[in-house]
């Protein structure tokens, strides 16, 4: 008689009818962003970073290092434009279609993002990136 068989199916049947009986603890992991593109700022330990979803046109921005510059990033194509700024260390701005930034599917989009002070750019330290959406 082989009973640690007899006890895997018994255990994965409790696993099963624990994960149906309580999905809350199942959608947290469903639910997280799969994100097509990233880009940060080309500085030597970057202080800020932009990350892109062509699924529901979600642009996260976030300001990544305590180093006194806002981060901005630039959403452009033909007939279109966007920007916008996050500054202290770990803030995180997102955009989405849902919230009035929809993005035409298929179509090419450049960003651009920089580290910003006093409403200047700060020249050296920026990438840029075409992405479609």
């Amino acid at each position: 008689m082989w009973k640690p068989r007899k006890k895997t199916a018994l255990r994965g049947a409790a696993i099963l009818a624990a994960a149906l009986a309580f999905p809350a603890l199942n959608a947290t992991a469903a639910q997280a962003i799969d994100w097509d593109h990233q880009l940060h700022t080309n500085d030597g330990d970057p202080g800020g970073r932009v990350r892109f979803e062509a699924y529901g046109d979600i642009v996260e921005l976030c300001d990544i290092e305590a180093d006194g510059w806002a981060v901005r990033v630039e959403v452009y194509a033909p007939g279109y434009s966007d920007e916008f700024t996050i500054g202290g260390n770990g803030s995180c701005k997102t955009h989405r279609a849902s919230n009035g930034h929809d993005l035409k599917e298929g179509q090419a989009y450049y960003f651009t993002i920089s580290l910003y002070k006093d409403s200047y750019p700060y020249g050296n330290y920026y990438d840029q990136a075409q992405w479609t959406a």
